[in-house]
């Protein structure tokens, strides 16, 4: 990357409060490390990897191999896998969640394409889609609402189609890449984009409610309690906005980073992940801070609250499980490897991909004790049996 695409990313997505080492982290697409006056390294092809999804204890999810797996999320068992045969290879990744509707699971790749996939065996359902004209790289996945499937565009639109015959409803164009999964909530659309703005737009038609702009790129995605949406920004700031009219309610500048996962939310608070390290637990009413979490990497993924605990990982390869109320530690497990995806909740366990291209199990017990009960290697498509439990 040439140092005037480097200014110019910079301008898009806004600058950190103190610049000595920029590290541009982009859900594995890209990652640089750039030393202002020196040089940058980067990762030529995309390694994605998406959280998951479980129905019927099973989690289907994306690899960093390019595929979409289905594995048993009791055993660790290999179901089956997709691999998808069009475009270039260099392309083949996926980003976002998978979403099950009736039998069959829609995923959206970085090759700019719309799968629907059997959840029975994972076969493809029909020709995949192509997103948009120039069929632009898609990271921020798909959602489904009301019968309409939503994807986001590195192309800078979001398209609305139609569950029955995937006939494309609607198109809405905003300035820059959309890297964010969208929310869908009562009629409204919710998400945001690299031109600083945050949208909502009717879901039936596509048509504009209201925009918010930001100081920087928007690439989380946003969070609703009650009427009131929650969101981060490359700007380092955290904001709520009224869902009907978009109005400013407050805004959390405590952070010292930018924000990249979705926020969870319990009835009184929000937690926001950061990329300064920090877990911050804001209350929802007011946008006070009522406790933080330190950890000593990036929080790049989404925490889950799971009963009394709020679960996340970071960058400095510890899953760590802490107090709703206190943000006390409580337990951690060390997993030795970087944790950069979502997290995805089952039946008394958590699963999550490790940068190792493996797939991790873990129960919780009751206390919040994490306990691995696998490790999944997707390369293989098997159990690691060698491997010495994390926790």
């Amino acid at each position: 990357m040439n140092q005037k695409n480097i200014v110019s990313l910079n301008y898009q997505l806004g600058s950190f409060k103190s610049i000595h080492l920029l590290i541009l982290i982009l859900a594995g697409i890209v990652m640089f490390a750039c030393v202002p006056g020196g040089a940058c390294g980067g990762i030529a092809r995309p390694e994605g990897w998406s959280s998951g999804v479980i129905e019927d204890n099973i989690l289907y999810t994306g690899t960093m191999q390019g595929e979409i797996i289905a594995i048993d999320a009791v055993s660790g068992d290999y179901i089956w896998h997709f691999e998808p045969s069009i475009g270039e290879e260099s392309n083949r990744a996926f980003y976002g969640d998978p979403v099950i509707v009736g039998d069959l699971i829609y995923v959206a790749g970085y090759d700019g394409y719309l799968y629907a996939l059997s959840k029975f065996d994972g076969s493809l359902w029909e020709q995949p889609i192509p997103i948009g004209e120039n069929r632009d790289n898609i990271v921020g996945g798909v959602e489904y609402g009301e019968g309409i499937l939503l994807v986001g565009s590195s192309d800078g639109s979001i398209y609305g189609f139609d569950i029955e015959d995937n006939s494309n409803l609607w198109t809405f164009e905003t300035g820059s890449k959309i890297w964010t999964k969208p929310l869908i909530s009562e009629g409204q659309v919710f998400f945001g984009s690299l031109d600083k703005n945050f949208y909502a737009l009717d879901l039936n038609d596509g048509s504009l409610n209201w925009s918010f702009e930001t100081g920087g790129a928007i690439i989380t995605p946003p969070s609703k309690a009650a009427n009131i949406i929650l969101f981060g920004s490359f700007d380092g700031v955290f904001y709520a906005l009224d869902a009907d009219s978009g109005d400013e309610l407050w805004r959390f500048t405590g952070a010292e980073g930018w924000y990249w996962g979705k926020p969870a939310t319990s009835e009184t608070h929000v937690y926001a992940p950061s990329l300064d390290g920090n877990i911050y637990a804001i209350e929802i009413g007011s946008g006070k801070l009522t406790w933080k979490a330190e950890t000593d990497g990036p929080i790049i993924g989404s925490p889950i609250i799971y009963e009394e605990w709020i679960i996340f990982g970071s960058d400095d390869g510890k899953l760590r499980v802490v107090s709703l109320k206190t943000g006390a530690s409580q337990k951690r497990c060390n997993i030795g490897h970087k944790l950069r995806t979502s997290i995805a909740k089952g039946e008394g366990a958590i699963y999550m991909g490790l940068s190792n291209r493996t797939i991790i199990g873990i129960n919780i017990k009751a206390n919040g004790d994490p306990d691995e009960k696998w490790n999944y290697v997707t390369e293989d498509h098997n159990i690691d049996l060698d491997r010495a439990k994390a926790c």
